[in-house]
């Protein structure tokens, strides 16, 4: 009877963490309830978190609002983690070439002067979640798709492009004719 008396206020103390962690999770519980129940709503979620805004930038894509969520995915990736940050460049860049491919198939190919600064955006956002997780097969995957759309030719010398200290070089070999003056890779025939 005394070595009962004695586990008494141990089992009461025990008693008493189980029923706190009971009523933590009954509310870590009802929270996600309500929080599952609001994005089957299509509704914006409340908080600052990085998360909440994380899920409302992807609600705010869904829903066709590019913009707020490119803006809303920018804060998301100032506020959060590497894991949470390398997300949101990569669904940022996902946006960005999702909207230059739908530029070029309703315009065609005059509206590249639209298109271009969307590309080097969506490359860089690519290259900003490789530097977070350099072995992303994802974000590889779409940034090659993204510099075969645009391929990038920074630093790369064209014959077009020619230093001043070339001058010596005869007119004809500085300005060439046909395949060798158009900057990238020609497609066909030669």
């Amino acid at each position: 009877m005394a070595r009962r008396l004695r586990l008494l206020p141990w089992m009461l103390l025990l008693l008493l963490l189980s029923l706190t962690g009971v009523l933590f999770s009954s509310i870590s519980l009802y929270q996600a309830h309500a929080y599952n129940q609001a994005l089957a709503a299509g509704e914006v979620q409340k908080g600052d978190d990085a998360r909440a805004l994380f899920a409302n930038a992807w609600l705010l894509a869904e829903q066709g609002q590019t913009d707020k969520a490119l803006a809303t995915y920018v804060e998301a990736a100032a506020k959060g983690g590497d894991a949470l940050r390398k997300a949101a460049l990569f669904n940022s860049g996902n946006l960005y070439l999702t909207q230059s491919v739908d530029i070029l198939e309703g315009e065609g190919y005059v509206a590249w002067d639209k298109v271009g600064p969307l590309m080097s955006l969506c490359k860089e956002n690519y290259s900003k979640a490789l530097l977070i997780d350099p072995e992303w097969i994802d974000a590889k995957y779409n940034l090659e798709l993204a510099l075969r759309l645009s391929p990038s030719f920074a630093g790369v010398k064209t014959p077009n492009r020619y230093n001043e200290e070339d001058d010596e070089v005869d007119e004809a070999e500085k300005r060439p004719d046909g395949w060798p003056s158009i900057p990238g890779f020609p497609r066909g025939m030669p």
